[in-house]
């Protein structure tokens, strides 16, 4: 025989002797790996003797023998590590000993028989389960020591961690429950991979319960596989099979990890080896862990809390465009969320304006104004909108730079503008900083005037001048909201607890066909998406809507007598989002609408003539689920099912910009109050902040644990809200990135998010019928249900009326008009800075708005009774 590389089966002529000696040794070597690694039936039959054996026995036999063997093994095999670890201690033959008498022919040898014993044992057993599947074990992987493991061991392995886990201290099991999600999806995929189909299916029933509530996306697309073919075809499963699942550890919690997996004391029959079912039950569990997870240890020994662990967690290497840790990614970047700039001419302009309205207040016999009757009209056409109480935005004590005119009164009534006062004079000063100043918080850095989309203009239009007056208003009369730190009363009590008012509008007569709701800015009209591929248009201040026409015959602008609603037809599918033009502000009401649809395309409206002017196509035939417009109008940007935002400009069919990365649908998008950034939400449960000019990913923000469906970005620029169908809101800082805080209460999707003016207060609306109302600035938590302070009913009369607590307590409520009354929402689970719930009779909310002066309006279709069973159905089904 001549020299090899490859070591055949059968010993060389120089090694005659050597095997001769060893024949005891290698039968008794092959018995050991057979008993070490549960073969009990290869086992018996290779104890049973040649004449049973056949084949693979009569090989052992012609080495045995000196005889030349007629096969040749694939190459050596290392089985030296294997032997040293998987031989019994009870052994009396030690594995230093065996080492020195294993040679490359001695492993080919053993291994040959093994696989040869195993083949005899299925062709022996062809009816009995599990044979098929053993063979496809073995020749899925033969080199891979995790193919040999039995499909019990890995079932096993995962029974043993949980049940480790559910044991410990209640301190560590959030970290570890983390970690034994991969370990139970990797334990169901090899499953399915090495063929052990109903083994697979009985372990996922078994366990997918445990993960639902945290991983429902997953669980769902987990349980659709059932074969090869499937897991090859589900992208959940080729991202977790190419990808390491990267799970964040404390320093105690990793140390308890080791510990168990290598078994220090902890469990006697790991310490035995492998030939034991618990050994090779953690074998499996250890394969994973360090081969198919990427544990990322803390510096601190501190157990990590919930929402540390969510943001960390996950796939995040197919989630993030280059390859760096998530923290590193999302600190490369500096942002810029200052408040845009103004103009000095604008400013000026704005200042004159304002001045030329001062002179119409009159004077009191005290020295002090009062508003002209003009002050008194009855802002954005609600009658309440003032005696709820108008504020100022800063107290007249307070320090710091502003711009302002300060106004001169004398006692005859003369009003005067100077510089300094007379002797002897009132002055008022009206201050003009939260609008013109812009920005005085050192923390954010402001764009530059050519940087915002579309730029600066040099000269200024009447809608920007306009807009900027009409915010000036706004924010004087604007009601503070949320809980107050004035006066002596406890923080969170009713008594200095300001809570919006909250109009909602009931859309009958609809079924399930709303599909969208959007309010204009300055809250006169109210537009309905249907899923009949209509826009229907109503006016809030209960006018007509008039057409416009051009008299052909001498250019002539022509009105109509107008209608109580218009309809507006043109789309092939359901309309997914609306947006009304922001130009003028709240100053007057908008020119134009957006509508997307199922349809594939966006289109522009004209609210003076009620007819289509443009339509933009960029997604194909894949649904466009949102749209909205820039906060200076020209640009707008959409959301469709490609899994990209796509930046379009108003005046060109074809888009801008695109924004790719999302591993799914892209559901919603929402511009930056400055406009140089374009947030966008999925149904991969993340976040991701754009560069809206470079197109580029600069923030992501991971731990929804399901799609999110709606966000809001609050006026002053620094927060970013998300919510979706895992039913919680969570809270975001854009400039470092860290989650703030995760608030939950509802009970069903969320379908709306939206920040009060002064960014204090979030309000939200889902499908529960409920519009709940959430305290930004508080810490949050969880909060304590047996609470003595939670004393207020649903059903309480006063609140049910409008009226406020009297009898005290740390949490209003409250009920919308059609409210029912039903039940006490304080003794379900929320977080501690849900300060109002009010609920609807059978109405989803869609939308939810704050005016520019903190009125609330929700709307929803209402579900008759005879679907509102169905209904329920549905939403307890999510």
């Amino acid at each position: 025989m001549t020299d090899s590389a490859e070591p055949v089966a059968g010993p060389s002529r120089n090694a005659v002797v050597s095997t001769r000696a060893d024949a005891n040794l290698l039968r008794q070597f092959v018995m050991e790996y057979l008993q070490s690694h549960g073969f009990d039936k290869a086992l018996a039959l290779f104890q049973q003797g040649p004449s049973d054996i056949g084949d693979a026995e009569g090989e052992a036999s012609a080495a045995a023998n000196g005889k030349e063997a007629i096969f040749r093994a694939p190459g050596p095999v290392p089985l030296e590590s294997n032997v040293k670890r998987n031989i019994p201690q009870a052994q009396a033959v030690s594995a230093s000993t065996l080492s020195e008498s294993i040679t490359p022919e001695f492993e080919a040898q053993a291994k040959y028989i093994i696989e040869q014993l195993q083949a005899k044992v299925q062709a022996t057993n062809p009816g009995e389960d599990g044979a098929d599947d053993a063979n496809k074990e073995l020749k899925d992987g033969p080199n891979n020591q995790d193919s040999l493991l039995d499909p019990s061991d890995r079932v096993e392995g995962y029974k043993s961690f949980r049940r480790w886990v559910d044991g410990g201290l209640d301190l560590w099991k959030p970290e570890l429950d983390n970690l034994s999600f991969p370990l139970f999806v990797h334990t169901f995929l090899d499953l399915i991979h090495f063929g052990f189909l109903k083994t697979a299916r009985d372990f996922f029933q078994t366990h997918a319960s445990h993960h639902q509530p945290l991983h429902p996306q997953d669980i769902s697309a987990l349980a659709s596989i059932s074969t090869k073919e499937h897991v090859q075809a589900n992208p959940f499963c080729q991202r977790i099979i190419t990808d390491k699942y990267v799970v964040p550890l404390s320093r105690n919690t990793n140390d308890l990890v080791i510990q168990w997996l290598s078994g220090a004391g902890l469990d006697e029959d790991w310490e035995a080896g492998l030939h034991s079912a618990a050994g090779r039950a953690k074998e499996a569990i250890k394969g994973i862990v360090f081969s198919r997870i990427s544990i990322k240890v803390t510096s601190t020994s501190v157990p990590l809390d919930e929402i540390t662990i969510a943001t960390a967690s996950g796939l995040l290497a197919s989630a993030l465009p280059s390859a760096m840790p998530i923290e590193a990614f999302n600190t490369a970047t500096d942002l810029k969320l200052g408040p845009p700039p103004i103009t000095e001419k604008l400013k000026e302009q704005v200042i004159r304006t304002l001045q030329d309205e001062e002179p119409q207040s009159t004077q009191q016999p005290n020295g002090t104004s009062s508003p002209s009757k003009a002050s008194l009209s009855l802002p954005n056409g609600h009658p309440n909108g003032d005696t709820n109480g108008d504020v100022e935005m800063s107290s007249p004590n307070q320090t710091g730079d502003h711009i302002g005119v300060v106004m001169s009164q004398s006692e005859n009534g003369d009003a005067g503008r100077s510089g300094t006062p007379a002797p002897g004079i009132t002055i008022q000063e009206v201050k003009l900083e939260p609008e013109l100043e812009r920005n005085k918080d050192p923390d954010l850095v402001n764009p530059e005037e050519n940087e915002t989309l579309p730029p600066i203009p040099a000269v200024f239009r009447i809608p920007d001048l306009k807009r900027e007056v009409e915010a000036i208003r706004d924010k004087r009369k604007m009601i503070r909201l949320g809980p107050q730190n004035n006066g002596e009363s406890k923080a969170g009590s009713s008594s200095n607890t300001v809570l919006p008012s909250v109009v909602a509008f009931t859309l009958f007569d609809q079924g399930e066909s709303a599909a969208s709701v959007e309010f204009s800015k300055d809250s006169s009209l109210m537009a309905v998406g249907s899923s009949e591929s209509c826009i229907r248009l109503w006016s809030l201040k209960g006018e007509k809507l008039k057409k416009k026409t051009i008299d052909p015959s001498d250019g002539s602008l022509l009105e109509d007598d107008g209608e109580p609603f218009r309809k507006l037809i043109g789309h092939s599918g359901p309309v997914y989002s609306l947006s009304f033009d922001p130009l003028y502000g709240s100053a007057s009401a908008p020119s134009t609408l957006l509508s997307s649809s199922q349809d594939g395309t966006v289109r522009l409206w004209s609210l003076d003539t009620y007819s289509n002017l443009v339509v933009y196509r960029g997604h194909g035939k894949d649904p466009v689920w949102d749209v909205e417009w820039g906060p200076m109008g020209v640009y707008f940007a959409t959301a469709s099912r490609d899994r990209t935002a796509r930046l379009w400009s108003s005046d060109r069919v074809t888009p801008l910009r695109m924004y790719t990365g999302h591993l799914s649908d892209v559901n919603c998008v929402r511009f930056h109050p400055n406009s140089l950034y374009l947030a966008t939400g999925s149904n991969d449960a993340s976040c991701r902040l754009w560069d809206v000019q470079r197109g580029a990913c600069v923030r992501l923000f991971m731990g929804h644990t399901d799609a999110v469906t709606t966000m809001s970005i609050s006026p002053d620029g620094k927060l970013l809200a998300s919510a979706g169908l895992d039913s919680s809101i969570w809270l975001w800082d854009l400039g470092s990135s860290r989650p703030i805080k995760k608030m939950y209460g509802h009970k069903s999707s969320i379908q709306s998010l939206s920040f009060s003016a002064d960014s204090s207060v979030i309000i939200s609306g889902g499908l529960d019928s409920t519009v709940r109302c959430w305290d930004v600035k508080s810490p949050g938590g969880e909060k304590s249900l047996n609470s003595g302070s939670n004393n207020i009913r649903q059903n309480d009369t006063s609140i049910r009326n409008g009226g406020t607590n009297v009898g005290g307590g740390d949490e209003l409520q409250g009920s919308l008009p059609m409210g029912p009354g039903r039940g006490n929402w304080e003794d379900e689970p929320h977080t501690s800075d849900l300060l109002a719930t009010w609920l609807t009779k059978r109405t989803p909310i869609l939308k939810t708005h704050y005016t520019p002066r903190n009125l609330c309006m929700v709307a929803g279709s209402f579900i008759p009774p005879s679907n509102a069973s169905k209904g329920n159905q549905q939403m307890n089904g999510q």
